[in-house]
């Protein structure tokens, strides 16, 4: 099992996140993601970061491949931190500046809360995506979405739409890699400055596109097969059925979200 972690791909693993229902699940992630929009508190999401981790670490993730994995996503946070301490809350009071623009104590307290509700996103994508299988996402939303064909919306359709892109996810970023390590071999050099790493990636940009689309093709070919027909009645491989340890994790979860929400809505730094 490779120690590289790509947000849509599934590890198959035997662990408790592993099995458990991916209704429940996405449940919660959904949850957790709409409670995380209305607070600012950063205890909320630190909170969350610590139980996100637990899952992680439940689900056979250990710390050092996360630790690893977790510089892009580490890139992004600074800039969206970079990009509140400098242009949010103007008006409160200043702290010191920098590259000549004033820091202020509600940009800074912006720049926090929204870093760590973004590291809260990452971590819920990556619990959901590295312990649920994309056919079990996909089986789930056209499960939710069936009363919906009542007036004509094509949810299997939505769904298997859903479970290509969640598996393109991952053979796009090897593919990525792969034409990389050819480039390199034949003499590419991607070390260097920001500009020209930058420079050197978008040569990478049409081979992976060329292979994006040869992909789609054959996937498309191997569709219809199949004998795959748009809006025909379809059957499931799995029926789904929760277990006390669903319902536990479930009601546990937003439980403790919710009290957590609660007692930190108020924090008056934040005002």
């Amino acid at each position: 099992m490779t120690n590289r972690l790509i947000i849509g791909q599934y590890r198959p693993l035997d662990s408790f996140g592993h099995r458990l229902d991916p209704r429940a699940k996405i449940l919660c992630a959904i949850f957790l993601m709409i409670i995380s929009i209305f607070t600012t508190s950063y205890i909320f999401y630190s909170f969350l970061i610590v139980g996100l981790g637990l899952m992680l670490i439940l689900s056979d993730i250990t710390v050092r491949t996360i630790l690893k994995n977790s510089r892009p996503f580490l890139i992004l946070v600074l800039i969206t931190a970079l990009y509140h301490l400098l242009f949010s809350a103007r008006d409160t009071h200043t702290i010191g500046e920098l590259f000549g623009y004033k820091l202020t104590e509600g940009g800074l307290a912006m720049a926090v809360a929204f870093s760590l509700r973004m590291l809260v996103f990452v971590g819920i994508a990556f619990f959901v995506s590295l312990t649920t299988m994309p056919a079990d996402m996909a089986e789930t939303l056209v499960g939710w979405l069936k009363p919906l064909q009542r007036i004509g919306i094509p949810i299997n359709d939505i769904g298997l739409m859903v479970f290509i892109a969640m598996r393109f996810i991952p053979v796009l970023a090897e593919e990525l890699d792969t034409i990389k390590k050819a480039q390199i071999v034949r003499g590419v050099n991607f070390s260097g400055g920001l500009k020209n790493r930058a420079r050197k990636m978008t040569v990478l940009l049409i081979p992976v596109f060329q292979a994006a689309i040869r992909r789609a093709d054959d996937l498309a070919v191997a569709i219809e097969s199949r004998g795959y027909v748009s809006g025909s009645e379809r059957s499931s491989l799995r029926i789904y059925k929760f277990r006390r340890a669903d319902w536990l994790f479930l009601i546990i979860a937003i439980i403790s979200a919710t009290i957590i929400f609660l007692l930190t809505m108020e924090e008056p730094w934040l005002k």
